[in-house]
């Protein structure tokens, strides 16, 4: 019974982490949406690494619609306001594929605290 109870448990907690291929990290970032190529990035101030959102393989790409909703505020039309604003904030990044020099590392938002909508 107890092994039954165990391998119920590691297999919970094993999908949960199943798409992070480094360990969730605290950063202070700046979201914005570059409506010229379509593309959502988050950089972490202060270095010159940025994320973006995982690619249609990892299933929790969903994360980053709080940061698409929050920068769509404040104007009449998506195009507009995404042009416009740039999202400041404390971000739970988790990568979902392993760190490289010079590249931008796909990760999954788990929270956002502290936002600041800023016009650019």
């Amino acid at each position: 019974m107890r092994t039954v109870q165990t391998l119920a448990t590691l297999l919970i907690f094993a999908s949960l982490s199943a798409f992070a291929a480094e360990p969730c990290q605290t950063i202070r970032g700046r979201a914005i949406y570059y409506s010229a190529d379509g593309q959502l990035r988050l950089w972490h101030i202060g270095t010159h690494h940025e994320f973006d959102p995982p690619g249609p393989d990892v299933d929790p790409s969903d994360s980053w619609q709080p940061i698409i909703q929050r920068l769509r505020q404040g104007s009449g039309t998506d195009t507009e306001a995404f042009d416009r604003n740039v999202l400041v904030g404390d971000f739970v990044v988790c990568p979902t594929e392993p760190y490289r020099k010079s590249a931008v590392q796909p990760a999954i938002i788990r929270s956002m605290s502290h936002l600041r909508l800023v016009p650019r």
